[in-house]
């Protein structure tokens, strides 16, 4: 059996133009408190140039059409009329387990959400080897169809895999794959496109399958962290912009991470958003010559 490296190879995030702003700062964040061999964020390669400039000197920015090529247009047609706005959640999954497979077979890859700020020193290995997992609250029912689908796997344990980060050992990937590429006797992406119920809301998650297969097949090399982490961000702090060093190391005393998702949005949103930001973000950044990235 080839030897586990005892460090994280790769972290490797998934972003977009939108979701700039907030991994100006998370990003930066990355490099400061999770220690990797590698970083890499994947975009459209219309923005590759963008992220080059607001990126850490420490991540490698990639273009995305090396890994969707082989299956966007498979997916554009499977997804229902309705279903279209779903396209790109659906495509970064996919992403990350394809870029997954760039590292050596015994490499440990940690997939890190772009949107999140991790505000302690993390490590995702323990002394004696295991990877360490963090645990969320989702229970959406047709994850674990398509699971059951793909693997003829259960859920068994009490807490959702979906916890921001996720770190894999390269070969146990390639160990799911393989046994889907068995049973449906073709590639694995294909083989999950098909398994997929596309006409229901959401009914795919790489965390989840990736944690019901390891909690089967892995169970003696992995451990679990009940450390605390905190999704609601924006409302926790009303914008990603405001998390500077102080206001990090004051949350890192509650939680390890802080999510910035788009969809939630602090409210009333002018007053506790537009106009702090205005004042304590923009203003000051007229009379900066350096641009202020707040960490």
């Amino acid at each position: 059996m080839p030897e586990i490296p005892m460090q994280i190879s790769e972290i490797i995030s998934v972003c977009c133009l939108k979701d700039i702003e907030a991994w100006k700062i998370t990003s930066s964040f990355m490099v400061r408190n999770i220690a990797s061999k590698e970083y890499r964020v994947i975009v459209p390669d219309g923005e590759i140039e963008a992220f080059i400039k607001e990126s850490p000197p420490q991540f490698k920015v990639v273009g995305e059409s090396r890994y969707t090529e082989q299956f966007k247009g498979q997916l554009l047609q499977l997804l229902p009329q309705d279903k279209k706005s779903q396209y790109g959640w659906y495509l970064q999954q996919f992403i990350k387990l394809l870029a997954i497979n760039d590292n050596e077979e015994n490499a440990i890859v940690l997939i890190w959400d772009a949107d999140t700020a991790p505000i302690n020193k993390l490590s995702f290995i323990s002394p004696d080897g295991k990877l360490i997992y963090y645990k969320g609250t989702e229970n959406h029912a047709p994850y674990f169809e398509t699971i059951q689908k793909l693997t003829g796997l259960k859920k068994i344990v009490s807490f959702s895999f979906i916890a921001q980060c996720f770190p894999v050992k390269v070969s146990w990937l390639n160990e799911l794959c393989k046994g889907i590429e068995g049973k449906f006797k073709m590639p694995w992406v294909e083989a999950v496109l098909s398994q997929i119920d596309f006409a229901a809301p959401n009914s795919f998650s790489e965390y989840e399958t990736l944690g019901t297969f390891i909690s089967h097949h892995h169970a003696n090399e992995v451990t679990y962290s009940d450390r605390p982490w905190w999704r609601l961000g924006n409302t926790l702090l009303n914008h990603v912009a405001f998390l500077n060093q102080k206001k990090a190391a004051e949350l890192s005393k509650q939680y390890d991470f802080i999510s910035f998702e788009k969809w939630e949005r602090a409210k009333p949103y002018f007053i506790k958003v537009s106009i702090p930001y205005f004042f304590k973000i923009y203003l000051p950044s007229l009379f900066n010559k350096t641009p202020n990235r707040h960490v």
